[in-house]
C-alpha cells in the first residue's frame, strides 16, 4: 500500500463552501488518506454538514480556540508520513495528492513540495491560472533569501513532511492569524534546513470570496510579515543572520522595476482605499509581485 497522506481541514463557520471542499479531498485519486477536519467551535451549520461525512473523516470538535488551536490539534493527530493543511473554502483537484506524492519519491525526505493553482469564484468557475516562481534549482539559502523577501508558498497546494513536526518544527499562535503559513515556512527553510520544490502543475482551486479569511487581511498580512521575519530571524546566531540580513538587503536591489513599481502601488492601495475596494486589488497586486520574482 502506498504510504499515507493526513490532511487537515480547520473549520470554523464554513458552511458555505464545505462540502464542495470535503469531497475533493474524498474524491483523490490517491489511495491511502486520512481526512482529519478539526471543528473550532462553529456556530453555523458546519456542525451538521461534518456529521454527514463522519465515516470517511475523522472529526474533532472543540471550543472556539482560533486557527492555529484547530491546526495543532489536527496534527495531533495525524498518521500520515505528509499531511496538507487544507481550507475548507478550497477545491483540491482529483490527482492533486497522487501528483505530489509521486513527484515526492524523488526528492529528499525533507522537502516542502508545492504548485500552481487557480483562482476560482464562488460557483468554482476559474478566474485564471497562476504560475509560481520556479525556484527549483537555487539552494536552500538562496530560496530562503526568497522567503524572507515576502515569497508566499500558497499552504492549501503544499505538502509537507510529518517528520519536520517531530523536529520542532510548529504551527504558531501568532496574532495576526493570516501569517501562520508564512511563518510555517520561514522557520522550515531557515531553522529546519527544509528544502521546498515547485511542481508547475495547477492542482487546487483557490477561492476568492466575500468571506475568506485571507482575502479580508491581506493589508494585515503585509504589516505583520516583517514581525515574523525578524522573529524567525533573532532565532539564528549572529553570523548566520547577518548573512542572511545582507543577502536580502543586495536582493532588494536586483529586483527588477516592474516589481518595485507593483510593490509601490500595492502601498498605496493598502493606505489609501478602503477594505472593500482593496481586497481584489491586493490579491491581484500580489499575485503579480510574486510572478515577478
Amino acid at each position: 500500500m502506498s504510504e499515507r497522506v493526513s490532511v487537515v481541514i480547520p473549520v470554523y463557520n464554513s458552511e458555505k463552501f464545505l462540502k464542495q471542499s470535503i469531497e475533493s479531498v474524498i474524491n483523490q485519486t490517491y489511495d491511502n488518506v486520512e481526512i482529519i477536519i478539526v471543528d473550532d467551535g462553529s456556530t453555523d451549520s458546519s456542525g451538521e454538514i461534518l456529521k454527514q461525512y463522519s465515516e470517511k473523516t475523522k472529526v474533532i470538535s472543540q471550543e472556539n480556540k482560533g486557527l492555529a488551536s484547530a491546526l495543532n490539534t489536527g496534527l495531533k493527530a495525524i498518521t500520515g508520513k505528509w499531511f496538507k493543511w487544507f481550507s475548507p473554502d478550497d477545491i483540491l483537484y482529483p490527482t492533486a495528492l497522487e501528483t505530489l506524492v509521486s513527484e515526492l519519491k524523488n526528492l529528499s525526505d525533507n522537502t516542502i513540495i508545492y504548485s500552481n493553482w487557480d483562482l476560482i469564484d464562488e460557483n468554482e468557475k476559474k478566474l485564471r491560472s497562476f504560475s509560481e516562481s520556479n525556484y527549483n534549482k537555487l539552494n536552500n539559502f538562496d530560496f530562503n533569501v526568497r522567503l524572507l523577501d515576502g515569497q508566499q508558498v500558497n499552504v492549501n497546494t503544499a505538502l509537507v513532511p510529518a517528520s519536520l513536526l517531530e523536529q520542532g518544527c510548529n504551527i504558531e499562535d501568532l496574532e495576526e492569524p493570516v501569517t501562520i503559513d508564512y511563518d510555517f515556512f520561514l522557520k522550515a527553510g531557515i531553522l529546519f534546513n527544509t528544502k521546498f520544490y515547485l511542481i508547475q502543475k495547477s492542482l487546487v482551486g483557490y477561492r476568492i470570496s466575500s468571506e475568506q479569511l485571507s482575502h479580508k487581511n491581506v493589508p494585515k498580512t503585509l504589516s505583520f510579515r516583517d514581525n515574523v521575519r525578524n522573529k524567525v530571524l533573532s532565532k539564528l546566531e549572529p553570523k548566520q543572520r547577518e548573512l542572511y540580513e545582507n543577502a536580502l538587503k543586495e536582493y532588494a536591489t536586483t529586483k527588477p522595476i516592474s516589481k518595485k513599481t507593483l510593490k509601490f502601488g500595492l502601498k498605496i492601495a493598502t493606505s489609501t482605499l478602503p477594505d472593500w475596494v482593496t481586497d481584489r486589488l491586493l490579491v491581484f497586486y500580489l499575485n503579480k509581485i510574486r510572478s515577478s520574482r
